[in-house]
């Protein structure tokens, strides 16, 4: 059952106004039971954007768990590190491209703004000709109604 709560006039924090004295009872109803609300967009977004970075992180993590930044010569731990994009993370068809990430300090990733020169050129040598190129071309294409799920579901 519901129990009655003394509160002033015009509170509505718990219920229905009982009278409209100066004190007034208020119903303190049980809460209601709470439904199943399904993530927004930029939640899904959000964890998504996690899972991938967690994954290229530990993709090139060595036996101690001890990563090299890819534009630079700073080792540390996977916490220390972030998922450095060659195109930038605006565009949604490169954005979870394994191709197009891989692990940066945070000085190279945020402060140098991912040092777009040195990660083409090591890009180039590692995965050949004409991947920059091709990584720019695909970042320019036009992606509607991404299935981000999907990308959860891969990565978890």
């Amino acid at each position: 059952y519901p129990r009655r709560v003394k509160t002033r006039v015009g509170h509505k924090r718990w219920g229905r106004m009982w009278t409209s004295n100066h004190y007034s009872y208020m119903l303190k109803l049980p809460p209601k039971s709470r439904l199943k609300k399904h993530l927004t967009l930029t939640k899904l977004k959000k964890k998504a954007d996690a899972l991938f970075s967690i994954h290229i992180r530990k993709k090139y993590q060595n036996a101690e768990g001890i990563i090299q930044c890819y534009t630079c010569s700073y080792s540390g731990p996977i916490n220390k590190m972030q998922c450095g994009h060659f195109v930038s993370r605006y565009y949604l068809a490169t954005r979870y491209d394994e191709r197009n990430c891989r692990p940066q300090c945070i000085t190279c990733n945020i402060w140098r703004n991912g040092r777009t020169p040195e990660f083409a050129e090591k890009l180039t040598k590692e995965l050949g000709d004409g991947i920059v190129e091709e990584l720019f071309a695909k970042g320019r294409e036009l992606t509607r109604n991404f299935n981000y799920q999907e990308i959860i579901n891969r990565y978890s």
